[in-house]
């Protein structure tokens, strides 16, 4: 439960509970137009060569906490958006429509994304030898690209047994500016006249609480047109705040939270390929893709050279 729940009067409560149920249906409207994408046959996953040798020699692949992910504008870009809309809906709102965007963005500022839910995320692409994900996730061009089949990586993931896994999701990014801001317009349209509602500290952080919540999972889907390129489709772990069973691994002066996903021990003959960097020196990375193979994978694998002319910047 959000803090300053138990409160809040009940008739206040249940407008909240409306916007909340409308802002789920919004966002299930949405999922269902993204849900009938068709997934290419294979994914592809960009790393280093440690990478490399930590997804064969263990099996699993890394989810990164949402909110530590190694591009930040995939959440500023939302939140951009959100911004702009309310501050636009403050300049002819009530008076108190001005104070809360700056008390949201605030909130923000000091972490409140992080107060409701924890979201873990893996990316794939189905471009496998694409030179904007070279550079930016497989250093700089000498790493690799692990080619898996997609059906069989999704089952693993969404329902490895006889039951699904409520927590997992599997979605393919959107590249539009528009509809995104749509989405957030009609957010803030839902929930604008909240605002107005008799004022308290607790009512106010349950506003601020069900805005980010319903704001970060529109972000889960969305990022900006200029990274259509990487034809991203996403492994979603979604838990409560409290959810103590991650990981931490080390990024210059912070501890990043991850969680590991299994995926030889469901779906072994899954990983299809590796494509060598273009910047690689190609005899030594393929003599060690092919010595990780033998020393921790039991399945023939293709391997491949990226065909791009590169030069390391």
């Amino acid at each position: 439960m959000i803090p300053g729940a138990d409160i809040v009067p009940p008739d206040i409560m249940l407008e909240l509970q409306k916007f909340d149920g409308a802002a789920d249906q919004l966002f299930d409207s949405f999922f269902k137009t993204i849900e009938v994408v068709p997934w290419p046959p294979v994914i592809y996953h960009y790393t280093n060569d440690v990478g490399l040798r930590g997804i064969l020699e263990t099996g699993k692949l890394w989810l990164t906490d949402m909110f530590n992910l190694n591009d930040p504008s995939e959440l500023s870009h939302g939140l951009s958006h959100l911004v702009n809309i309310l501050n636009g809906k403050a300049v002819g709102g009530p008076p108190e429509s001005k104070s809360f965007s700056l008390a949201f963005q605030a909130y923000l500022r000091q972490g409140g994304y992080q107060k409701f839910a924890q979201y873990f995320v893996c990316s794939f692409s189905s471009a496998g030898d694409d030179l904007g994900q070279w550079r930016a996730y497989a250093d700089n061009g000498r790493g690799y690209a692990l080619g898996f089949d997609a059906g069989r990586l999704v089952t693993a993931f969404k329902q490895p047994g006889d039951r699904p896994i409520p927590n997992n999701a599997t979605l393919p990014m959107t590249y539009d500016d528009g509809k995104c801001t749509e989405l957030h317009k009609q957010l803030v349209e839902g929930m604008f006249h909240l605002i107005a509602l008799p004022h308290g500290q607790a009512l106010d952080q349950l506003l601020y609480a069900k805005l980010a919540m319903h704001t970060a999972r529109i972000g889960l889907v969305f990022k900006h047109e200029a990274y259509n390129n990487e034809k991203e489709f996403r492994f979603v772990e979604m838990h409560a705040p409290d959810m103590s069973e991650v990981q931490f691994r080390t990024r210059p002066y912070s501890l990043v939270k991850y969680r590991e996903f299994d995926w030889r021990s469901s779906a072994q003959c899954a990983l299809k390929r590796i494509v060598i960097g273009p910047a690689a020196d190609h005899d030594k990375a393929l003599q060690f893709a092919t010595d990780c193979l033998r020393s921790f994978h039991g399945t023939t694998v293709e391997l491949a050279q990226s065909k791009i002319p590169y030069r390391v910047i």
